[in-house]
C-alpha cells in the first residue's frame, strides 16, 4: 500500500512539473528556426511578440493636452480626457514625442499604455449606438450618454450601412464632419461575450 501511494505521488509530482507554464524569461524568441513564442495570458508581451501586443490595441486620436514624463493625457472629444502611459518599447514615429496642442494618432492597448505615437490630422474617435439618422446627419450617444451629432459628406469613409440602434465607431473632425465611420466591436465582457 505505502509502495502504491509512493509512486501516486511520484506521478502526480511529474505531472504538475511537466503542466508548469513557462516564464516570459524562458519563453522562445522566436529566432530558432521552428521555434514559435507562447502566449501565456496574463504575461506582457516580449520583444519580438509586437503581433501578439498589437491584436488588442485600438487607434486612439485626438488633442494633447498635457505631457509630463512619460504621460500623455489626450482629449479624446470634446470634454473627455483620458491619460495613457508610454514605456520603453513605444515607437515614436519620426522621433515625435509630441507636445501640447499636437493633434496625435496612437496605438493604445486596453490597459493604456502606448505603444505608437504620430502627429495626425485634427480628428476624435467616438464609440455610441446610433439614436437618430437623418439626411446627412447622424446622432450618436457615447458611453458616458452625451450625444454627438456628425455629418457625412462626399470625402467620409462610411464602411456599411447604420442605422438607428446600430453601434458605430466614428472618426470627426472638431467641426463634427465624419471622416470615417465603421462597426464597432462587441463589448468585452458579460455583455459582449
Amino acid at each position: 500500500m505505502k509502495g502504491q501511494l509512493k509512486w501516486a505521488m511520484a506521478i502526480l509530482i511529474l505531472g504538475c512539473v511537466n503542466t508548469t507554464p513557462l516564464y516570459a524569461a524562458e519563453q522562445p524568441t522566436g529566432s530558432s528556426k521552428g521555434s514559435k513564442a507562447i502566449d501565456i495570458p496574463g504575461n506582457i508581451p516580449q520583444s519580438g511578440d509586437e503581433s501578439l501586443a498589437k491584436k488588442d490595441a485600438e487607434v486612439m486620436r485626438g488633442k494633447l493636452v498635457k505631457v509630463e514624463d512619460r504621460m500623455y493625457t489626450v482629449e479624446t472629444g470634446p470634454g473627455k480626457q483620458v491619460t495613457i502611459r508610454s514605456g520603453h518599447n513605444t515607437k515614436f514615429e519620426s522621433d515625435y514625442k509630441g507636445m501640447t496642442g499636437d493633434w496625435i494618432e496612437a496605438l493604445v492597448t486596453s490597459d493604456m499604455h502606448l505603444q505608437s505615437l504620430k502627429k495626425s490630422t485634427p480628428a476624435y474617435i467616438v464609440e455610441g449606438s446610433v439614436l437618430k439618422v437623418e439626411n446627412d446627419f447622424l446622432v450618436v450617444k457615447d458611453s458616458s450618454g452625451k450625444e454627438i451629432r456628425l455629418q457625412t459628406g462626399k470625402d467620409a469613409k462610411i464602411h456599411g450601412s447604420h442605422k438607428v440602434g446600430d453601434s458605430i465607431r466614428a472618426e470627426y473632425s472638431p467641426e463634427g464632419q465624419v471622416l470615417s465611420i465603421r462597426s464597432a466591436k462587441p463589448p468585452i465582457g458579460p455583455e459582449g461575450a
